[in-house]
């Protein structure tokens, strides 16, 4: 504000408080202002805020500089401490009263201080050479958690600033999906906006943050998720669509479908917005709710296949067994069944083969079980051949069995197994296969 407009604004002020006559007083002290400006002007003082002399200006750099001192000092507190505290849990001490009364100190003070405050400590400690990285590290995390805390464009801003420093990239740069998913949940608009007029300064990483971006949207708001795709302008977008599920609960797919329909999608993105649904709280923690509705008539055949493909051990493990089960249910058996089956069957072999085999003993034969019975002995095979061996003996004798034979002697020989070559004979794996 121009100095001129804070005179009038304060002599309106001052008139309206006391009672006087406005039009009188105002020409009064208009006119007193005036003199002033003159005298100023003969004295070679410039009224103009933004020139070079001002007494205010003066004043204000007065404050900057104490302010930067303080914040030094502030820093140079904080570096010891932190080394202190480094020293306390080496001895085993860090649960010390005074210790954790000195640390809610330091955190009550961070928690006052301004952007500008925050910004110019991480600088410090960035240049600060007594600090090991590791202390560095924390107390820059600290320090940019605080200001994501109360502004978090401005903790991005103190991160990109940060990281144009080679030494400081990727200290702080890692610390982006942190700040990006608390801004995403106080604004998704604004983290959007702010995400596209920074992208070429996060380069490579651009694409990364915007899928992170996205599904931290998602988690709450789906609607708003597909907005901020299109907003964002991902040439791929069918990366961004592959999160879009993963908040929707039961009862919300129905609208989920709708919100879906109501988009230009290609197949490829329709396809990685159904595969997202996998992730969701629906299929990871209701099973009865989610098989029935993926057998539902309302739910087409390629939707309920893109569905079904995306199925994982990581999306099913608190109801593996049941899941394994409806895959393996004649009217659910489709190619991608199959691959939803060697996916979660595998990995759940592979984390406890014990409970996996004697769930694949309570199986009925078919074709489902072959493919369980193959999937089993062959991630077994490299732990417990012997055992792998037994299971695949169980399949029919084909070209893939004997394959699976093969990749279970290969796994006996690099245990130094002795049964190896009596292994081999027997079931006549001595010639390698024809290229």
């Amino acid at each position: 504000m121009k100095i001129s407009l804070l005179i009038s604004a304060i002599i309106i002020g001052l008139a309206a408080y006391f009672g006087l006559e406005q039009k009188e007083k105002i020409q009064i002290l208009s006119s007193q202002w005036e003199e002033i400006k003159t005298s100023a002007a003969q004295k070679n003082i410039p009224t103009d805020p933004e020139a070079a002399f001002s007494s205010q200006r003066i004043r204000n750099n007065g404050t900057r500089i104490a302010q930067e001192k303080a914040v030094q000092d502030f820093a140079t507190e904080l570096a010891d401490f932190a080394k202190k505290m480094k020293d306390a849990q080496s001895e085993g001490n860090s649960n010390q009263l005074d210790v954790q009364k000195e640390a809610l100190s330091f955190m009550e003070t961070l928690t006052r201080m301004s952007p500008a405050e925050l910004k110019s400590l991480v600088k410090i400690l960035a240049a600060d050479t007594s600090l090991d990285s590791d202390i560095k590290d924390d107390l820059m995390r600290m320090s940019i958690m605080m200001s994501s805390a109360g502004n978090p464009e401005t903790a991005l801003t103190i991160i990109l600033e940060s990281s144009k420093l080679p030494e400081l990239r990727n200290k702080v740069r890692r610390h982006l999906p942190m700040v990006m998913n608390q801004y995403a949940a106080e604004d998704p608009d604004a983290a959007a906006a702010w995400l596209l007029a920074n992208e070429d300064q996060l380069g490579d990483e651009a694409d990364r943050i915007k899928t992170q971006l996205i599904s931290s949207i998602a988690r709450n708001n789906f609607d708003s998720a597909l907005s901020i795709i299109q907003t964002l302008g991902d040439e791929e977008k069918k990366n961004s669509y592959r999160t879009l599920g993963i908040g929707i609960k039961s009862g919300e797919q129905e609208k989920f479908l709708a919100a879906l329909a109501s988009e230009n999608l290609s197949e490829e993105e329709r396809k990685a917005a159904l595969r997202s649904l996998t992730s969701s709280t629906l299929i990871r923690e209701d099973f009865q709710a989610a098989s029935a509705w993926l057998e539902g008539s309302e739910l087409s055949a390629t939707d309920k296949d893109a569905i079904v493909s995306g199925l994982s051990y990581y999306n099913v493990k608190d109801s593996t067994k049941e899941w394994l089960s409806w895959l393996s249910k004649e009217e659910n058996q489709t190619e991608s069944s199959d691959q939803a089956t060697r996916q979660i069957l595998g990995s759940w072999t592979s984390d406890n083969f014990v409970a996996a085999g004697e769930w694949l003993q309570t199986q009925d034969d078919g074709p489902s079980k072959i493919t369980a019975v193959t999937t089993y002995a062959a991630t077994l095979a490299p732990h417990e051949p012997a055992a792998a061996a037994d299971w695949a003996l169980t399949l029919p004798d084909n070209p893939e069995r004997t394959q699976l034979l093969r990749t279970i002697h290969r796994s006996m020989q690099e245990k130094g197994l002795e049964s190896a070559a009596a292994f081999a004979e027997q079931h006549q794996l001595t010639t390698a296969p024809a290229e």
